[in-house]
């Protein structure tokens, strides 16, 4: 049996598909938002940069350390070196304990002189840790702003298309909502099978739906069709709304 609803609401379909295509241009809008792959990317960036950040303070931390056993050390030499230094000023000491004195002593001196060495050596691979961490810090920083910066834009974009998606499903309720209900069901049938496009406008002897044109006997019935006949495309299935005055009638 042929289904039928008035030509009028035939028409007045199409506008509820130009909504329900502005819907769907801005729920895809949303979903492909430019910022949404920047995020993507700066979240990789930040991954590796972390990763980074982690090695350079673990490398800062164990010189910490070596620096900090690097000056105990000179410490000690350094006071046992001052107090050989202090007993040899004295003075009175037997000769052969004073023979052994200075030879602790320049023991102690050359021992104490390596190790400064070694610490400076230390203290220039702390400082150049330090910077390594201090740079990988401003850069993480640097992402964290670029970051607040995109979310931000993210956030205003997408609260944008939600407040245009509110508005114009508002407008679509208010059009479907005066439609036969019969033509409406049919209407969200083939939507939501044909990606979203369940009327199409008959343009000439061609479907605005599949952009193929009609067969010859297709032709014949859509033109003997009534208005109020409801018409769907034999290649796709869609609502073919036709003008009130086709050209196929003549």
């Amino acid at each position: 049996m042929t289904l039928t609803a008035p030509a009028r609401d035939q028409r007045r379909l199409l506008d509820v598909q130009a909504l329900d295509t502005k819907l769907a241009q801005i729920v895809h809008r949303a979903r492909t938002l430019p910022e949404h792959a920047a995020l993507a990317a700066l979240e990789t960036t930040e991954r590796t940069l972390r990763d980074e950040l982690v090695a350079a303070r673990t490398v800062a931390s164990d010189v910490e350390r070596e620096a900090t056993r690097a000056e105990i050390e000179v410490e000690q030499v350094r006071a046992r070196a001052e107090r050989t230094s202090a007993r040899l000023a004295a003075g009175g000491t037997p000769a052969k304990e004073l023979q052994q004195l200075l030879a602790e002593a320049e023991a102690l001196t050359r021992r104490l002189r390596t190790l400064e060495d070694a610490q400076l050596e230390v203290m220039e691979r702390q400082e150049s840790a330090a910077e390594a961490v201090a740079e990988l810090e401003q850069r993480a920083a640097g992402l964290a702003g670029e970051r607040a910066k995109l979310l931000a834009a993210r956030d205003t974009a997408l609260t944008a298309a939600r407040q245009e998606h509110e508005q114009i499903g508002a407008q679509r309720s208010g059009a479907i909502g005066q439609l036969d209900k019969g033509l409406v069901a049919l209407y969200e049938k083939i939507r939501e099978r044909r990606d979203g496009l369940g009327a199409a406008s008959l343009v000439g002897e061609t479907c605005g739906g599949c952009r193929l044109p009609l067969t010859g006997t297709f032709r014949g019935v859509v033109t003997g069709a009534a208005p109020d006949d409801v018409v769907q495309c034999e290649e796709c299935d869609r609502i073919l709304v036709r003008s009130p005055d086709p050209e196929l009638r003549r």
